[in-house]
């Protein structure tokens, strides 16, 4: 419970932090999204419930942040990146096991592979709304410098939940599946 608790007040700090992290020139003004990241490599460490109700955290606040609205359309609905968190979270669930077992090559992937696919699914449905779709070089460059940006973080923002983990007593496991047997001995 603890650790909710601190995973909660970590993600409504990002949102502080957020504001502050500069557009990096160079990178077809990319940035860190930070709260993405820190929601996504919170999402692997937490229960499939406490997982839903980061999101639902999440998204309702990028959304109360960043939401204008536009009498021309062509923009995203309020409460979208909920459901965007809410998928993308459940994408990154699966490999659970493997960040549970210590193995942090493939959740660091999946957390660039997740923000690629939010950005270009946010891509596609303004496009889809503004009845034009349009792949500029640039917004590839951007969607992908935004995914490098967050892989570079990511192994720290693990490291830090995985601490703050141990430290706050909550075990970071993976609940319902287990083998029973090891080559026909019972465990």
């Amino acid at each position: 419970m603890l650790y909710a608790v601190i995973i909660f007040a970590i993600m409504a700090v990002s949102f502080i932090v957020q504001e502050f992290i500069p557009v990096v020139e160079w990178a077809y003004h990319a940035r860190l999204l930070l709260v993405h990241t820190v929601f996504l490599c919170a999402a692997i460490t937490v229960p499939y419930p406490v997982m839903l109700g980061l999101a639902l955290f999440a998204g309702f606040g990028w959304d109360a942040i960043n939401y204008v609205p536009t009498s021309q359309g062509g923009e995203l609905n309020f409460g979208f990146t909920i459901l965007q968190f809410g998928l993308l979270g459940s994408f990154i669930q699966g490999i659970r096991p493997l960040f549970h077992r210590g193995r942090w090559e493939l959740p660091v992937l999946m957390v660039g592979l997740c923000i690629f696919l939010g950005l270009l699914l946010e891509h596609l449905i303004i496009s889809f709304q503004r009845s034009e779709l349009v792949f500029v070089g640039g917004i590839w460059f951007k969607i992908l410098a935004n995914s490098l940006f967050a892989m570079l973080v990511s192994p720290f923002l693990l490291w830090v939940f995985s601490w703050l983990a141990q430290r706050s007593g909550y075990r970071i496991r993976m609940e319902g599946i287990t083998r029973r047997f090891t080559y026909g001995n019972e465990i």
